[in-house]
């Protein structure tokens, strides 16, 4: 196995303002055509944490442990490995380059003993980019330290791809790394920008800061065997990406991913672990996109007429009319990939002292299809909300119990109690979300004469436009009661 030794580079003693330029090619950088110095700064600074390298500086010291890398490109030294280290020693000489932080390094600064002992450092001097970029290499994607975000491992080695180099070159090139997911990440990425989305928004995601960061959810993704499975995603010897889905049937794919890393649905902690209810959900949601109506065992568009119900205007899902006929999954049109078919309660994390049955009662909720089974959605909701306002009254103390007829707390009662509770102890917010569930004044089938009219009247149903309406209102009530 080749060793990398680096004995042999010359260390030279360079000065980090005129001696010393920060690399334009560096993949840290959020603005990959910065060229000048200035926007190279700033976005070590607002995208990197330089300023946390200077705070550090002139706390502790200047750590010449690890010394900096450089490599002479014409008649300049550029450092390849030290950036942020260069960006702060550049700011703490003249905090005037970092306008955005200039205050905050110049009062830093100026508590120095003797500022003009840091205004040079050594640093290494790679013969060649190619050993440069080995080391760097070395450092970032193996165990030497904490490695580099999956984006960041990606971009090094998609800047390689681009280079022209083969997979096979860089197998040889870095023998100590797993070069196959790096470049397989850095393939991926590149699907996903060339990706094809009706809204624009999701587009303009791509373009932004907070996708960059969110590029480890991303990975996540498309590393799982289930994704892979489902959409073919591999590569060639080559190093060539291949799918066996359709351009059109990614588009969609890719819609539901970015929109829910867009909307902070899909993040690290509700993608935690593969067997996460979010993250079976996203492969369920891929699955009816790649093989609609396998999910639901019937094909696309065909959904029965309205079967007419009793009790208000709300259609029932799933019951059976005079002629056999199932009520239409109504929410968001015919379009595959429209329809909300979960709810997001990967953030109701219940307190341990809430009763076990409940957290129970939760975990179903969030794996039951709104659009297939709407009244049992609705039922579970009306459990949980009455069973997290009980449990929320025991973590106070309270005695509800004589609220009821006969000591038999119902859902009104327990409502009851919380409005009171909250107009005396707050917060003040709460009071007309809750007003409006008791009684359904600003939101259409959203109160507790319909929650409970699921429950008793049988002649009365809901469609999955009524339930997920109804999530929406008594969501501000669960999330109140589960944090006391």
């Amino acid at each position: 196995m080749p060793v990398l030794d680096t004995s042999d580079w010359p260390e030279e003693t360079l000065d980090v303002l005129t001696d010393l330029h920060l690399d334009s090619r560096n993949v840290r950088l959020e603005n990959v055509d910065a060229k000048v110095e200035a926007d190279i700064l700033e976005d070590l600074f607002v995208n990197e944490n330089a300023f946390g390298l200077v705070e550090g500086i002139c706390k502790i010291g200047y750590l010449t442990h690890d010394v900096p890398i450089a490599i002479k490109r014409g008649k300049k030294f550029v450092m390849v490995e030290g950036n942020r280290r260069l960006a702060a020693l550049k700011a703490i000489q003249n905090p005037q380059l970092v306008p955005t932080h200039k205050a905050r390094i110049a009062g830093l600064a100026a508590d120095l003993d003797d500022r003009a002992a840091l205004r040079k450092i050594k640093a290494l001097i790679a013969p060649n980019q190619t050993e440069a970029d080995q080391l760097v290499a070395a450092i970032h994607t193996g165990n030497i330290r904490k490695p580099w975000t999956p984006g960041r491992q990606a971009a090094f080695f998609q800047a390689q791809v681009d280079s022209g180099r083969t997979l096979r070159t860089l197998r040889t090139r870095y023998p100590t790394i797993d070069v196959d997911t790096f470049v397989f990440r850095a393939q991926m990425l590149n699907a996903f920008r060339s990706a094809k989305f009706k809204d624009p928004a999701l587009r303009d995601h791509l373009e932004s800061k907070e996708w960059t960061r969110g590029l480890s959810v991303l990975a996540r993704i498309f590393d799982s065997k289930a994704f892979r499975e489902l959409t073919g995603f591999r590569m060639d010897k080559n190093g060539r990406l291949l799918k066996s889905i359709t351009k059109s049937q990614f588009n969609e794919i890719a819609s539901i991913i970015v929109e829910g890393m867009r909307s902070g649905d899909l993040t690290t902690r509700s993608l935690n672990k593969v067997t996460s209810p979010r993250f079976g959900r996203l492969i369920d949601e891929i699955e009816e996109s790649v093989k609609p109506g396998t999910r639901s065992g019937k094909e696309p568009g065909s959904e029965a007429k309205d079967g007419a119900m009793g009790g208000g205007s709300a259609s029932s899902r799933g019951s059976s009319g005079t002629n056999g006929d199932s009520g239409r999954a109504s929410g968001g049109g015919s379009g595959r990939g429209r329809k909300q078919h979960f709810l997001a309660l990967d953030q109701i994390v219940l307190p341990e002292a809430y009763p076990v049955a409940l957290k129970r009662c939760v975990e179903e909720l969030s794996v039951l299809d709104v659009q297939e089974f709407p009244n049992a959605a609705y039922l579970m909701m009306r459990a949980i909300l009455e069973k997290t306002i009980k449990a929320f009254a025991e973590t106070k103390g309270a005695d509800i119990k004589g609220s009821g007829e006969k000591g038999r707390v119902q859902l009104n009662h327990a409502l009851k109690w919380l409005l009171a509770y909250t107009r005396k102890n707050g917060p003040t917010n709460m009071i007309q979300p809750i007003e409006r569930v008791r009684g359904g004044k600003l939101v259409y089938m959203s109160s507790s004469d319909t929650l409970n009219a699921v429950n008793h009247n049988h002649k009365f149903g809901v469609d999955p436009d009524d339930a997920l309406r109804m999530w929406d209102a008594i969501d501000p009530l669960v999330r109140m009661t589960i944090a006391p």
